[in-house]
């Protein structure tokens, strides 16, 4: 179970925003929301209303303390350009086995150009 925190962050980090430009985003210090995403404050109902704004966020998930649902649906929003949906398109229609070679092309890739890449289950 996400706390706050971690639910922010997760939001930040999907959208691959840094603290900074994610604060200005909904409405905070960049102080303040380092300190919303370690648990160390809770934000107003300003930025709770600018993050279901901007990222299309579920507010009650966002602020509901219960287990999540098993799928990350519906939950916010996420942009993504002509290239990367074409992407997913083709790896979706691509057979398992085809998808993870892709995996793997893509990890020695990240390791490669120093970029770190998000783990996920099987």
């Amino acid at each position: 179970m996400l706390q706050l925190g971690e639910k922010v962050k997760y939001i930040r980090k999907t959208n691959q925003l840094n603290q900074k430009d994610f604060a200005d985003r909904i409405g905070v210090s960049q102080g303040t929301l380092s300190d919303i995403e370690r648990g160390n404050c809770y934000p107003s109902c300003e930025p709770i209303i600018a993050l279901k704004k901007a990222f299309k966020c579920d507010l009650n998930w966002l602020i509901d303390d219960e287990p999540e649902s098993s799928s990350d649906q519906g939950l916010f929003h996420v942009s993504f350009s002509q290239e990367e949906i074409s992407l997913i398109e083709l790896l979706r229609s691509l057979p398992a086995i085809e998808k993870d070679e892709l995996l793997q092309i893509f990890k020695i890739k990240a390791v490669k150009n120093n970029i770190r890449y998000p783990k996920y289950k099987q």
